[in-house]
């Protein structure tokens, strides 16, 4: 699911929980999700569809620069996830990215946590801040996985203002083992 609505699930050994949160300061909004296993290792597969999901952020941070549009972005998603389907065995019954991903990478952040503007034609200049969100979302496997990290576009290219926080499987298995 994108987003839990009833929040009173009691959670298993070998599931893993998404958090999406948020926090202000003087006015202004950040948001951030990650993915974690409740036993504090990934499962092989968990730990392939994370990496895949983990890799489009990648992506798409390598790639974020003023003259791009959200849009653009969003499209490096599905380009990616579209090259990996197959590989992860997801290519069956007429399933396409969008049965797995139905959200777009990014939004702006500002004074919301998703600031009002057209976020599929958004484009990128110097000084916006915005989300890197790509998810993964396998219903009949019980996986669900989103990484969101929030960037400020620069000049030249991005800077991640969430590298600080763990996001690699080692360094989130790291964490957990604490």
């Amino acid at each position: 699911m994108l987003h839990y609505g009833s929040n009173n699930q009691v959670v298993h050994v070998g599931e893993m929980v998404l958090i999406d949160l948020g926090s202000a300061e003087g006015n202004y909004a950040a948001d951030i999700s990650r993915t974690f296993p409740i036993n504090g290792k990934f499962s092989p597969r968990q730990k392939e569809i994370y990496n895949t999901v983990l890799e489009a952020q990648r992506i798409v941070m390598e790639n974020a620069k003023p003259g791009l549009t959200t849009r653009d972005l969003n499209q490096l998603v599905i380009d990616y996830y579209e090259s990996r389907l197959d590989d992860l065995g997801l290519r069956k019954d007429g399933k396409g990215v969008r049965d797995y991903y139905y959200h777009n990478v990014s939004h702006s952040l500002g004074l919301d946590t998703h600031d009002i503007c057209n976020e599929k034609e958004r484009l990128l200049k110097p000084g916006m801040v915005i989300t890197v969100e790509p998810g993964m979302y396998i219903e009949e496997e019980g996986i669900g996985v989103r990484i969101e990290n929030d960037i400020l576009i620069t000049e030249n290219g991005m800077v991640d203002l969430s590298a600080d926080i763990p996001k690699t499987v080692e360094e989130i298995e790291s964490v957990m083992a604490k």
